[in-house]
């Protein structure tokens, strides 16, 4: 494997760790501050975060899938 392969981490995963430190960063976020938010609030940031992390992880996943098959 070159040096330049060896270091280079592909556009995919660039985004699902994007996706799993988003999706990590907001629950901490929220976990921290449960004072400071009213429940409907907080219930609504963790379904929002909930519902778009895997929205787009799918859309990461799905850009990649049909560019790899179709090139």
């Amino acid at each position: 494997m070159s040096k330049e392969k060896r270091g280079k981490v592909s556009d995919a995963k660039l985004h699902y760790l994007i996706a799993v430190a988003a999706l990590v960063s907001w629950l901490l976020h929220f976990a921290a501050n449960l004072d400071f938010y009213d429940r409907e609030k907080l219930y609504s940031g963790i379904t929002f975060i909930c519902i778009a992390v895997p929205l787009y992880a799918a859309c990461v996943f799905l850009y990649h899938y049909f560019n790899n098959n179709h090139t």
